[in-house]
């Protein structure tokens, strides 16, 4: 189910930074294993905890509101939610004087409840910017892409260690990968857990580092990727691909295509629908005709304008326009008339012009006596 991260702070969806930041600081003090002691504590926090590092930035906010729960959800791993998110003015408001650093999707709140949270080395995510035309968008699409990224080392298989190279187990952390820290506070004795320093977290030491890679894993290097890009899909519409990022030796991140659309010389979207305009001459809005007008997909199309069509009419071409994202119904195009009135007119135009002003003002003479009106 999707996470409504404006009930679980209690505030409306209208709130200010500043009452989001309250709402968390008060439900932080409520809720905090030391002074709560119920089995749900700490799984109630990481929820609070996620709910602030989307709300508590404008940019994710933002994202959260436009897209929806469910679908954010969808496209934002918890890496995404927790990346840059930073708690430590607030807590340290609060008393806690404890640094979080930067979250990925662990445990967020281990080193903060003193649990012994399991040291990751996951790969970093990476963006693409991928320009697509109105015609790429309403048809789908695959795009060859080519991505430089951190890719795992091929000598060492990741390892970071030279093939058949002897291991061992790291003394500062005893293998285990990080250290555990108590520190004093407030609401009594905290725990924190921090990735060893002495071995990156690894836990081991090689007795000879990969010659390849310098015992890092990994090595930079460049990959082409194709992307299939399904129609329907919207200005800054992320697509992910998860394991394509860069190299970790826990686990690759994830690569994100982000969509920017390329404006149309003669289309506009709207949703799903696509608008543009068609010029008439001003006599064949007073007779009808046939024009034609451009489609985004099929061409030009020849249609029937009535007799005594107005400046700005709208014509609906159905199902001209935009493959809805993941479903199977089709936008529609729509036309604005425009009625070209000529500047110069020969002597010979003037003088029809003229006589079909007579005649209007004689039909307008005749319609006032036959209804009595003089």
């Amino acid at each position: 189910m999707a996470k409504d991260y404006y009930s679980i702070l209690g505030v409306p969806r209208t709130a200010s930074q500043a009452q989001i930041k309250e709402a968390y600081r008060k439900l932080v003090l409520k809720n905090h294993p030391d002074v709560n002691k119920s089995e749900e504590a700490k799984t109630t926090m990481q929820g609070i905890n996620e709910a602030y590092a989307v709300l508590g930035n404008e940019d994710k906010r933002k994202q959260y509101d436009t897209y929806g729960p469910e679908m954010f959800n969808r496209q934002f791993s918890q890496e995404d939610i927790f990346r840059g998110a930073n708690f430590d003015d607030i807590l340290r408001e609060m008393g806690l004087n404890i640094n979080f650093g930067s979250f990925g999707s662990d445990d967020i709140f281990g080193s903060f409840f003193g649990g012994a949270r399991q040291n990751r080395n996951v790969g970093q995510s990476i963006l693409y910017r991928m320009d697509l035309t109105l015609e790429e968008i309403a048809r789908g699409t695959k795009k060859k892409i080519t991505i430089k990224h951190l890719k795992r080392c091929s000598h060492c298989s990741g390892t970071g260690g030279e093939p058949g190279a002897k291991v061992t187990k790291c003394p500062k952390c005893k293998g285990a990968g990080y250290i555990n820290r108590q520190q004093r506070s407030m609401f009594g004795s905290i725990n924190t857990v921090t990735t060893c320093d002495a071995c990156g977290g690894a836990g081991k030491y090689y007795e000879k580092q990969c010659r390849s890679c310098s015992g890092k894993g990994g090595s930079i290097g460049s990959e082409n990727v194709e992307v299939s890009m399904p129609s329907g899909v919207t200005e800054g519409m992320r697509l992910r691909l998860e394991g394509m990022g860069d190299f970790g030796k826990d686990g690759n991140g994830d690569l994100y295509i982000e969509v920017h659309e390329i404006k149309h010389d003669i289309f506009e979207r709207s949703g799903d629908n696509i608008m543009t305009g068609v010029s008439i001459p001003f006599y064949t809005a007073l007779l009808g005709g046939k024009v034609e007008i451009p489609t985004l997909l099929h061409g030009t199309k020849e249609i029937e304008i009535e007799n005594g069509t107005q400046q700005g009419k709208k014509i609906f071409l159905k199902e001209e326009g935009i493959k809805r994202l993941n479903g199977s119904t089709v936008g529609n195009e729509i036309v604005t008339i425009n009625i070209n009135m000529p500047k110069d007119l020969s002597n010979e135009e003037r003088g029809l012009v003229e006589r079909l002003k007579e005649l209007g003002e004689a039909h307008k003479d005749s319609s006032r006596k036959r209804f009595g009106l003089f």
